[in-house]
């Protein structure tokens, strides 16, 4: 309060000025400031000059020293300083579109009111923090100001609004005995909406690898829901309205449906978005995926054309961002069109290494491991995407590597089940019928594998090249294999 009167705080110089109370009287340097206020993000020093002179004219000329060359000290006693519920963050105009794409999570509610567990709960949360901040569609509130809202009685709308994020991450530990049950959700503060929520109970042993394991379950979970959730924003968007992250988010909707339609107006939308922001990395790499979907809908009119200017677009993304786990996660596909595949999965593993809760990444690496004939390597990481997050849109697509691992291994009924699974969740993905075509081949169920073949041909060209392309066998034996289950099923290349 000053004067009896609320001060209105932008949310960006309420994190400064929380990182320099938690270190009053210290020097606390820039780039610590740049690195918990603006995690991850290339920001001008100037944008933290003016936050900096925005706190001296509310506390004072003297609050706040700058140590030349270095950064800055907060120098009130904390007795004079305003007490805490005196600033009220909210969001400036400048910050509104980065509202819809921004992301708080708040300290987890400890029900035992126990405050020797209260480590626990909030270990969890901060956690949940850190691995957000690695995934490139993220932005993510400082944990300084998420746990400003400890114990608020204020409703999810109000504290959206007052740390500037769309969406919120709230959850509850509770200790019963010798078990320990969490839960999480996903809201809305918009439309208060609950997009997602889970319940773990685990037993009590090492407490740190238990928060570790279930954080990164949780951030697993999240990140393809929040994108789900964001795609069907942008699809009601206005078409003059639309700035480069409703491209982005518009583009992956059409994307996702495949169909030549969808996918040109993918690439239409995404070129919009390429003129706003020509280096943006997601962009580029979504792009590249575009050129992929033609390659396995087959109908791409120079196949290894496309399939170059997918990897030229992957490899300027990677170029421009070398830390954009997306980026490399689609290089490495696109390298596994090429005939890549060792260099396809050295990607899949460098995507995974900068952001190890990425389940695409993860399902990906199964599946070029299914191909490169490493089967139980494969299936690992293939249940590890399946278990982290079963809401993905690549889901279909993980359950079809399961399938063409018992393929290889000659499990052809286990083959069939996965296969049908997978065709189940996307009858509208051709190449889930081809497969099916040659399990069913494989099991003697002729009329079956005709019907399945017939589904999948609908009028496409699936000849030989369109085929090695999605299915980059590395051993002959096992492409081989493949090939003589699709002709028996009446396949002529």
């Amino acid at each position: 309060m000053r004067d009896g009167q609320t001060v209105m705080v932008g949310a960006r110089a309420f994190d400064v000025l929380c990182t320099l109370v938690d270190h009053a009287g210290q020097l606390v340097t820039k780039k610590q400031l740049f690195d918990q206020v603006w995690p991850g993000l290339v920001v001008e020093e100037n944008n933290l000059q003016v936050h900096v002179s925005s706190l001296r004219r509310i506390l004072g000329a003297d609050s706040i020293a700058t140590v030349p060359g270095r950064g800055y000290r907060f120098t009130l006693r904390m007795n004079e300083a305003p007490p805490a519920p005196a600033l009220v963050p909210v969001v400036p105009a400048a910050d509104q579109r980065a509202h819809r794409r921004t992301i708080a999570v708040l300290p987890f509610v400890d029900l035992n009111a126990d405050p020797e567990q209260e480590y626990f709960s909030d270990g969890l949360a901060e956690d949940i923090i850190s691995h957000l901040t690695r995934s490139p569609w993220l932005l993510v509130v400082s944990r300084n100001s998420s746990f400003a809202y400890r114990k608020s009685q204020a409703g999810n709308r109000a504290v959206g609004e007052a740390l500037g994020a769309r969406y919120l991450v709230l959850g509850t530990v509770r200790k019963a005995g010798n078990m320990l049950r969490m839960t999480a959700e996903l809201v809305d503060t918009t439309t208060s909406e609950t997009l997602w929520s889970d319940r773990y109970d685990r037993p009590l042993t090492d407490m740190f690898a238990l928060q570790a394991e279930i954080s990164a379950q949780i951030v697993s979970a999240i990140e393809p829901v929040y994108l789900h959730s964001e795609e069907k924003v942008a699809a009601e968007v206005p078409n003059q309205s639309l700035e480069h992250w409703d491209l982005l988010m518009r583009a992956r909707w059409h994307f996702w449906r495949t169909t030549p339609d969808h996918v040109l107006q993918a690439q239409a939308l995404l070129a919009r978005a390429l003129e706003i922001k020509p280096n943006d990395s997601p962009t580029l790499a979504l792009l590249a995926f575009t050129h992929l979907a033609k390659i396995w809908g087959a109908w791409a009119e120079d196949p290894r054309a496309t399939v170059a200017e997918a990897n030229r677009l992957a490899l300027v993304a990677v170029r421009n961002d070398e830390r954009d786990a997306f980026a490399h996660f689609t290089l490495g596909t696109a390298l596994s069109c090429a005939g890549q595949m060792e260099a396809a999965i050295a990607e899949m593993e460098c995507a995974l290494g900068l952001y190890p809760q990425a389940s695409a990444a993860a399902g990906e690496l199964g599946r070029l491991l299914v191909f490169s004939g490493r089967t139980e390597e494969a299936e690992e990481y293939i249940l590890q995407a399946i278990d982290a997050s079963p809401h993905d849109p690549h889901l279909s697509l993980w359950i079809r590597s399961r399938a063409i691992g018992c393929f290889i291994e000659g499990r052809h009924a286990d083959a069939v089940r996965y296969a049908r699974e997978a065709t189940a969740k996307r009858a509208d993905w051709y190449f889930n019928h081809l497969l099916m075509a040659a399990c069913l081949s494989e099991v003697g169920d002729d009329a079956g594998a005709k019907d399945s073949l017939a589904k999948a041909l609908g009028g496409r060209g699936y000849n030989l090249q369109a085929i090695m392309f999605g299915h980059p066998f590395v051993k002959n034996e096992h492409r081989e294999k493949f090939l003589s289950a699709l002709r028996k099923a009446g396949w002529a290349a």
